[in-house]
């Protein structure tokens, strides 16, 4: 990629997600900027760059990382990629809006529905993109991912026409270093299908603090995840979501498939910090509300979950 052409974008956020998305972005030759509060990792990743290990395995050098929002007016970007948990997407957002020009656009690679809505109250619809991730890890130290799995594609879009040539543009890179991402006609479609697998597994796992497979192997665990699978497709299906057929199954063989995988959920609740279950069980139940569809299951597990992080010190 040629320098007048290179893609000028920071990346928020340098949990698993966001590392693991700059990684790829720097080896397609886009310009990359790290952004994370965390100063000690954003030393190590100057220091000695991202490394991503176990299903997908890079190291790459990084040029350029800051610390706060603040630090990225100088660097003329495309792009914001935000990739910090949906908890602290209010505060990115009201940060980031001093950062707002014709070029720039902003785009949400986080778990849960209607994170694009949010960004687009600071940006406007026209400059606002959604991704959905597909692929998920831990991080094993400051700089260094754990990528447990990753079942493509990805999926980006904008919410406009007018962000289309950079979202075709940023699926372009990855696709060409292998993080396979595809442009869908709907993305909401797979933002619901992505929120409900989320949804079924991981309060429960943060709850128990058990992995992805200790849930998955016990049978009346499995039981409580198809509930809330059933329970939460009644409420898309009312939505308009198009989840296909046999969902119910996919999302059984697809959550079975995660092994020992500790969700990001249960790993926000082991160290303290307020998780994403509004953004995901919570989601549901307003959504059920607002077509008066019962979500008692969804409605207990969010209950607790915020029970949990009520009592947390």
């Amino acid at each position: 990629m040629s320098i007048e052409n290179q893609m000028r974008v920071s990346v928020v956020g340098m949990g698993p997600v966001g590392s693991t998305l700059a990684a790829h972005l720097i080896e397609a030759g886009a310009f990359v900027v790290p952004c994370d509060i965390l100063h000690d990792k954003i030393d190590k990743i100057k220091e000695d760059g991202i490394r991503l290990e176990y299903t997908i395995q890079k190291h790459v050098k990084v040029e350029e990382a800051c610390y706060s929002i603040e630090e990225l007016k100088k660097y003329d970007l495309d792009l914001i990629v935000i990739s910090v948990k949906t908890p602290n997407l209010g505060k990115v957002l009201e940060l980031a809006s001093d950062l707002a020009s014709e070029k720039l656009y902003v785009m949400s690679a986080q778990n849960g529905i209607d994170n694009e809505v949010e960004v687009a109250k600071f940006f406007g619809e026209e400059k606002t993109l959604r991704m959905v991730i597909n692929y998920a890890g831990n991080m094993i130290d400051l700089n260094t991912v754990h990528v447990s799995f990753f079942n493509p594609p990805n999926y980006v879009a904008s919410l406009m026409p007018r962000g289309e040539e950079i979202a075709k543009k940023f699926a372009e890179m990855l696709n060409s270093v292998g993080l396979t991402t595809e442009i869908p006609d709907d993305i909401q479609d797979y933002v619901w299908e992505k929120a409900i697998l989320n949804a079924a597994l991981s309060a429960i796992c943060a709850i128990t603090h058990r992995t992805m497979k200790e849930v998955m192997d016990f049978p009346q665990t499995v039981e409580l995840v198809e509930a809330i699978i059933d329970e939460s497709v009644h409420v898309a299906e009312k939505e308009g979501i198009d989840l296909g057929e046999n969902f119910r199954h996919f999302c059984i063989q697809y959550l079975k498939n995660a092994g020992h995988h500790k969700p990001s959920m249960l790993v926000d609740i082991e160290n303290g910090l307020l998780t994403e279950i509004d953004s995901l069980n919570g989601k549901i139940v307003d959504y059920g509300r607002k077509h008066n569809i019962p979500t008692p299951i969804n409605f207990c597990v969010t209950a607790l979950i915020h029970l949990l992080e009520h009592y947390m010190e």
